[in-house]
């Protein structure tokens, strides 16, 4: 155990990027990390259902969330610690699939190889690994390896090693000897978003993202005290622009000289020493600072600033807007008590702008110490009753309902549900909705033709055609007929796909199924209902543009026409037209549809009306023997099944077939979910269900 205090650069990025004294602290001291970790184990998959609903409603990311792979890097000795929690936590025949071939590390991997293939294999040394490839846990072994061989000339390239200088310690990807004695420092992105750009101009680079901004200058910090012999520090990522030459798995060979782009940040023999002097444009410190405030934000200021936390003897936590972002930390319940996580809790008061929330007013509400959604005075923030469009504001909702001001359970607008029935649903002009939904996966190296690394690819979808005065007592839920309603699927077979890129196959079966229904694909009398449209309609003008010239012209007609007439569920719920108390704050197609189902006086509507149980028809989890029960597990399996497939394996007891058997019934649940969202919706305006609602 590598029990002496080291300032890493993840300490360094959770400070800037979290500002939480408190984390830091954590990371400081393993004994109090131990206690995180074990948090977050406990806790993983909640979080990542947490996850999933913020990504869905908002298109943000989880950068500023807690990484785990990350620390388990600087303190590699937990990551026993964690195989044991994580042996307690009981994994399915799928997500033991994923496992086997859900590689993190694969960028990591194939730049090594681009490495060895450049320099030769016999040149090149890892600091992390012994010599039969087991990871070292002590920190100190890495630390000595990396010295012998800097002094070793026969090693050229030396990968995963650490520098240390005091109590600061930097962990470098690749290290590249020159023949003039010199080093070359290469960090290693996963990524091929490192850079800020111009909006729709990603060929020019203004600047390093922030994010990745102190880890350079913290690396760049240690090496030119300790080895002032180094030349240039390189960023290496992904380049946007490949696309898969050859069939093989993973890339190899000529190909890696293509995914790969090296940009030179830091040249000392160029008299480049600065990020300032790089980006002449954009600078790391802003100009209106002070010279004080510069000192306090220059990494020299950031490290006398940790080691003031290292001192303290107990660190108590402060309540910040970055506590909730991204989602929530997991461990708001450590530093705030149990309350912090009630729905009364200032951190689950909704930023959503569609909702009529905004970060900065979040921001301000816990900036000022308030604790509880019940204590804020709206008008003192500006949380109006209603948006400037004159939409009526969940936030406001939810600030009413938990001040008592709203007894119902819900507060229903039928002036805006009905405008939204009429436009897009109800009308003279539309005899079908379908009610649809796609699933896709990305990959940091392309896995199929035509798409670059980390770029979306459509793989499967389900869709329910209703006709106009459908009836759903008359619907097998199970067949996926019956009552004008019927369920068409699609998903592609890697095993017969291989590295064909399935979307071509993808729109090809939109399209037939909607012929063998009797829809004209080409018509306008017809909307494609989705939940959350941004998702969806991207992904269509990406084919159209991606696809242009490999597809059928006819094909790219037919995308273009289905995405003009999508129409989103979201609506009666971003406009006020329906918001109910449960939803606290959020509106993901995850957190709506149960909300909705689970109403006592809906159980009771459908329970009278329909030949099945609907609460079964509507539940991911179908028992113990369903494998595949969130939008993560089904992306991943896809991802597997086609790595599987390239390497040429099989496994009898998990046939491709079967799985994606799997894939599809949960897909399936998705559509039909918002079908029943739909018709709760119409039912609820046509009076047929009585809810206990507030009607405005």
């Amino acid at each position: 155990m590598y029990n002496k205090v080291m300032i890493t650069k993840t300490v360094i990025k959770d400070f800037v990027s979290k500002k939480c004294p408190y984390l830091v602290k954590m990371e400081l001291e393993d004994k109090t990390l131990v206690q995180l970790l074990q948090n977050s184990i406990d806790s993983r998959k909640k979080y990542l259902e947490l996850a999933e609903e913020e990504k869905e409603v908002s298109g943000g990311d989880d950068d500023e969330g807690f990484n785990l792979p990350e620390i388990l890097r600087d303190y590699p000795h937990l990551t026993k610690i964690i195989k044991k929690y994580e042996r307690n936590l009981p994994k399915n025949a799928v997500e033991q699939l994923i496992e086997k071939y859900n590689d993190d590390q694969i960028v990591s991997k194939l730049s090594r190889t681009y490495f060895e293939n450049k320099y030769g294999k016999e040149n090149c040394r890892r600091c992390d690994v012994d010599e039969d490839g087991n990871d070292f846990m002590n920190q100190s072994a890495v630390v000595h390896l990396t010295n012998k061989f800097l002094s070793d000339p026969s090693v050229k390239v030396i990968f995963e090693g650490q520098i240390e200088l005091n109590d600061l310690r930097a962990r470098f990807d690749v290290l590249i000897k020159n023949d003039d004695g010199s080093f070359d420092i290469v960090e290693v992105k996963g990524t091929n978003d490192v850079f800020k750009h111009p909006k729709g101009k990603p060929e020019i680079d203004t600047g390093i993202k922030d994010k990745y901004l102190y880890d350079l200058l913290f690396q760049y910090h240690i090496y030119l005290k300790v080895h002032p012999n180094i030349r240039s520090l390189f960023y290496m990522f992904t380049n946007r622009d490949y696309e898969l030459k050859k069939h093989a798995y993973p890339v190899s060979g000529d190909e890696l000289e293509n995914l790969f782009i090296r940009k030179d940040i830091i040249n000392l023999k160029d008299g480049t020493i600065s990020l300032r002097e790089y980006f002449d444009s954009d600078a790391y410190i802003d100009d209106s600072l002070s010279e004080e405030e510069k000192e306090e934000e220059s990494i020299e200021g950031i490290i006398h600033k940790i080691h003031e936390i290292e001192k303290k003897t107990k660190v108590i936590p402060q309540m910040s807007y970055l506590c909730r972002k991204g989602p929530a930390c997991p461990f708001i319940s450590m530093c705030f008590g149990p309350e912090a996580e009630g729905e009364n809790s200032v951190f689950k008061l909704s930023n959503w702008g569609a909702y009529g929330g905004y970060h900065g007013k979040t921001e301000s509400v816990i900036k000022d110490g308030i604790e509880k959604i019940s204590d804020i005075n709206p008008e003192l923030y500006k949380f109006s009753e209603f948006k400037p469009n004159g939409d009526r504001s969940n936030v406001y909702s939810q600030i009413q309902y938990q001040k008592g001001k709203i007894k119902e359970k819900y507060l229903l607008d039928m002036k805006k549900i009905e405008e939204i029935l009429k436009k897009d649903y109800m009308n003279d002009s539309i005899d079908y909705l379908l009610f649809f939904d796609f699933e896709s996966f990305q990959y940091p190296i392309p896995l199929v033709e035509h798409v670059g690394p980390w770029k979306q690819v459509v793989s499967q979808y389900s869709m329910h055609i209703v006709k106009k005065g459908y009836d759903l007592g008359q619907h097998n839920f199970e067949k996926g007929c019956g009552g004008d309603c019927k369920h068409y699927e699609f998903i592609a077979n890697p095993d017969e796909t291989k590295y064909e890129n399935p979307s071509i196959m993808l729109y090809q079966t939109l399209k037939s199924q909607l012929e063998e229904f009797g829809i004209d694909p080409m018509a306008k009398n017809y909307r494609v209902v989705v939940f959350n449209k941004n998702f969806e309609k991207t992904r269509m003008k990406e084919f159209c543009e991606d696809f242009a010239t490999l597809a059928d012209p006819k094909l790219s007609c037919f995308v273009r026409n289905f995405n003009e007439n999508v129409v989103d569920l979201l609506d009666f719920f971003t406009s006020g037209g329906m918001y109910c108390r449960d939803f606290n704050g959020r509106g993901s197609l995850k957190v709506v549809q149960p909300t909705l189902a689970d109403d006592e006086d809906v159980k009771k509507f459908y329970k009278e009306r329909l030949p099945f149980d609907l609460a079964y028809s509507l539940d991911y989890h179908k028992g113990d023997k369903c494998l595949v029960y969130n939008g993560g597990i089904c992306l991943d399996l896809y991802k597997s099944l086609l790595v599987r497939s390239h390497l040429g394996e099989e496994n009898p007891k998990l046939k491709t077939k079967d799985l994606l058997g799997e894939a599809l019934a949960y897909c399936k649940i998705d559509s039909w979910g918002t079908v029943i969202i739909y018709d709760i919706i119409k039912n609820v305006y046509l009076g047929n269900l009585k809810l206990d609602a507030s009607i405005k």
